[in-house]
């Protein structure tokens, strides 16, 4: 009986285990970085702004806008390649994360608020991603 009980807690403290590691990874500049910029290229905007400050929710919900009012019919086709980070450096709550998209170098920042990184984009950063 004890040593049921025994496997039954390691397999559950394992469990748990696994589960911290996976939230952890999934917090990171690199993750949160790919995420966002996955969803942006394929233009799914409220997936994207799950990554972003409240400046980026805005700027997504402009975008989505203004995509919304070009009739399906006239809209061009997307490129979608796949994101490359190469690297973010961070220091304190800020990163500057470098990845390839479509074949153009870029960098995107990012800030951790409430010990959550998220995706900051700024109005003279539209252009560059």
């Amino acid at each position: 009986m004890k040593k049921q009980l025994l496997i039954l807690l390691l397999a559950i403290i394992s469990l748990q285990a696994c589960s911290l590691f996976g939230r952890s990874r999934k917090n990171t500049p690199e993750y949160v970085a790919k995420t966002f910029l996955s969803h942006f290229q394929k233009l799914e905007f409220d997936e994207a702004a799950q990554y972003g400050t409240e400046n980026t929710k805005i700027l997504l919900s402009l975008f989505k806008s203004i995509g919304n009012m070009i009739p399906d019919s006239q809209k061009p086709e997307v490129p979608v390649g796949d994101v490359v980070i190469h690297f973010c450096e961070t220091e304190g709550n800020t990163s500057l994360c470098h990845y390839t998209a479509n074949g153009k170098n870029e960098t995107i920042d990012l800030v951790k608020q409430n010990e959550k990184w998220l995706v900051d984009l700024k109005k003279e950063q539209k252009g560059r991603i």
